[in-house]
């Protein structure tokens, strides 16, 4: 494995208040590597969510720490962990959180207008990572006249526009059917060629793990198992690719 791109150090992270406390991650430790496509699999409830947002910055853990390129977020304000995701983390949604009165292009352009680059920058970066997930020609079609698949693949544009070294994506084909739903982990997979960026795919689906590097499994809290898949990148780019 090469240095990871981000890390989970000893994270325990405990919710709820008074008798309903409980402790729903207990010392994990994950490195996610540039250049691979790892599925976090577990049941409702079984924490991976909950560590989904620690190591995108939108929750910080009890205890540990998240480590991105090596640089720790522990004691971090929050105007310095609002950077860290702008910079380094796209994200993926079950439900696409497209804006429905902008165009496809205009959802992925309005990652970079945040980041101060100018229109015409951002148009051409936008159309290029349209391009990049098979909608160069819906550019100017709104969310309500996409499937969607077309609609994730909107998302996962914006996601990379930014060009961040992780893409975290939080249950991405929970919502589409299987076809739509392997459209999706195609374009994902592709997108986890790059050695430079990670992708990490939270799941409970089972059809996508022949599309993963490496799938690691969470239970109540714990890692109950790590391991490298076999043969996935040739199940990926074997597969049809994007469709609607």
């Amino acid at each position: 494995m090469t240095e990871p791109v981000i890390e989970a150090v000893g994270i325990v992270k405990f919710l709820g208040i008074g008798a309903a406390r409980f402790k729903a991650l207990k010392n994990i430790n994950l490195a996610i590597a540039g250049g691979e496509l790892t599925l976090l699999m577990g049941q409702s409830g079984s924490g991976k969510t909950t560590l989904l947002s620690i190591l995108g910055c939108m929750s910080t853990p009890s205890t540990g720490m998240v480590r991105i390129h090596g640089h720790s977020t522990s004691g971090r304000k929050p105007g310095e962990l609002a950077r860290l995701r702008r910079d380094h983390i796209g994200f993926v949604f079950q439900s696409y959180h497209l804006f429905p009165t902008l165009t496809a292009i205009d959802n992925v352009r309005i990652a970079l207008d945040i980041r101060g680059e100018s229109s015409v920058a951002s148009m051409k970066k936008a159309a290029e990572m349209l391009a990049v997930v098979g909608l160069a020609n819906k550019a100017e079609s709104y969310p309500q006249e996409l499937s969607g698949g077309e609609q994730q693949r909107v998302a996962i544009a914006r996601a990379i526009v930014g060009d961040p070294s992780v893409i975290l994506a939080d249950e991405p084909t929970a919502a589409l059917d299987a076809q739509n739903g392997r459209a999706v982990m195609s374009v994902l997979a592709q997108i986890a060629r790059d050695p430079a960026r990670g992708v990490l795919v939270v799941t409970h689906d089972p059809r996508i793990v022949e599309f993963a590097d490496r799938i690691v499994s969470i239970e109540d809290g714990h890692i109950i198992s790590d391991h490298r898949a076999v043969g996935s990148k040739n199940a990926a780019l074997q597969s049809e690719g994007p469709s609607a």
